[in-house]
């Protein structure tokens, strides 16, 4: 009679507290445990996941074809008027769009065109220095306020990349279409990797590729949580989880296969003409369409629009982390109450508590091995604080020592 109020008391409060994220950190450092054992899968692609990125190239090879070279803004348009039947979840452009002075014409149009797709990100071309401090704020010319910031980082913020300055930004009139993201690639060891934070001024800002998954995952970035160095990663909504080296990149695997349509394949003016059927289903499933320069050369010099492309096809093919639903949350909690009892009623006050841990270490161990088959976990502050209820009340009310007769 005195345990059964206690349970319910503990559960009111916990359950109360979790939702305000008083015990968040609890439940995040046993994710983390739970990941880093089961992390060489958590990297595995799944051969069956749908394809969710398309990315639409304008092709060096093919300057001739466009009005100039860069496309100008009307070549622009007409690709994006061409995209838009489609309506991706999430547009990404990876060229930054500005043309210099003096202005050319149909900008604005432009702005049109990108403002009729629901969500868009635009490049922000920057300069990288890995492995730099940067606690002196880099001149932003003006971009402060319209870059993001992470906050729930784990680890040491100083492994990222720092930025040292920005190339080249959107255009003025553009930048209101759109989250401005930073675009950087870093080349390690002959294979290009991609920060999936930069460092600045003390804080980290996400970049290109972290802001196009908090849109298509609809993470806010309260709730996007990053961890640096051993065991990095970033956890999403969704069950989305991105594996990152220590120093918060993404190697970008060059065997990824993604969806390619060539960009004058868009621009022929009527969708039946310019497109193929093989085409048309490609745009018609993807959720992510990046749209930017490329080149069939090799180098130093990163194609952005590939290599965004190919990363983020790669991490939306990994498989998902499954978190037990509030029905099943409370169906555990039922059996860790189940437990406290069974310490109360069956066990002698002086084993209580060491009864109470091994039980705890039990429901530990079975929520590991549930997570390495399954990757589903329980969050486990409220069943593991209901076993320790039971525990202390068995101390100070269970069964008595046996007495000895002599």
């Amino acid at each position: 009679m005195l345990l059964i109020p206690c349970l319910f008391a503990t559960i009111w409060y916990l359950d109360r507290e979790q939702r305000a994220g008083k015990f968040q950190q609890v439940d995040d450092m046993f994710l983390d445990f739970l990941v880093a054992n089961a992390r060489e899968r958590l990297t595995q692609p799944d051969p069956k996941a749908v394809p969710e990125v398309v990315l639409v190239p304008m092709r060096e090879e093919d300057r001739a074809e466009y009005a100039a070279w860069p496309p100008p803004p009307l070549d622009w348009q007409t690709v994006l008027k061409g995209l838009q039947p489609y309506d991706p979840a999430v547009l990404v452009v990876t060229t930054p769009l500005n043309w210099g002075r003096p202005a050319p014409d149909f900008i604005p149009a432009v702005a049109e065109a990108l403002a009729r797709f629901p969500s868009v990100v635009l490049g922000v071309e920057a300069q990288l220095a890995a492995g730099q401090k940067t606690e002196v704020p880099v001149f932003m010319g003006g971009l402060e306020e319209a870059l993001p910031r992470f906050q729930r980082v784990v680890g040491d913020a100083t492994l990222a990349p720092g930025l040292s300055a920005l190339i080249t930004a959107p255009e003025m009139t553009l930048r209101a279409q759109g989250e401005l993201g930073l675009l950087g690639a870093v080349l390690v060891g002959g294979s290009w990797h991609l920060p999936y934070a930069v460092q600045e001024g003390g804080t980290l800002l996400p970049t290109v590729l972290a802001q196009v998954l908090a849109l298509q995952s609809r993470t806010p970035y309260a709730l996007h949580r990053l961890r640096l160095g051993p065991g990095g990663g970033a956890y999403l909504s969704q069950g989305l989880f991105v594996p990152l080296e220590a120093t918060g990149e993404v190697p970008v695997p060059t065997a990824a296969a993604v969806s390619t349509v060539n960009a004058l394949n868009l621009m022929s003016g009527t969708l039946t003409d310019g497109t193929n059927a093989e085409d048309k289903t490609a745009l018609g499933i993807a959720k992510i369409v990046v749209v930017g320069l490329d080149s069939e050369a090799t180098g130093e010099v990163p194609r952005f629009a590939r290599l965004y492309a190919q990363a983020l096809a790669h991490i939306l093919s990994l498989p998902r982390l499954s978190v037990l639903s509030q029905g099943g949350q409370w169906f555990a909690w039922g059996l860790a109450a189940l437990g406290a009892l069974g310490i109360v009623l069956r066990v002698r006050r002086d084993r209580a508590w060491r009864a109470g841990l091994g039980l705890i270490f039990a429901a530990l161990v079975a929520s590991f091995l549930i997570f390495q088959t399954s990757l589903l976990w329980c969050p486990p502050t409220i069943p593991a604080a209901l076993i320790a209820v039971g525990a202390l009340v068995g101390m100070a009310f269970g069964e008595r020592r046996a007495s000895v007769v002599s």
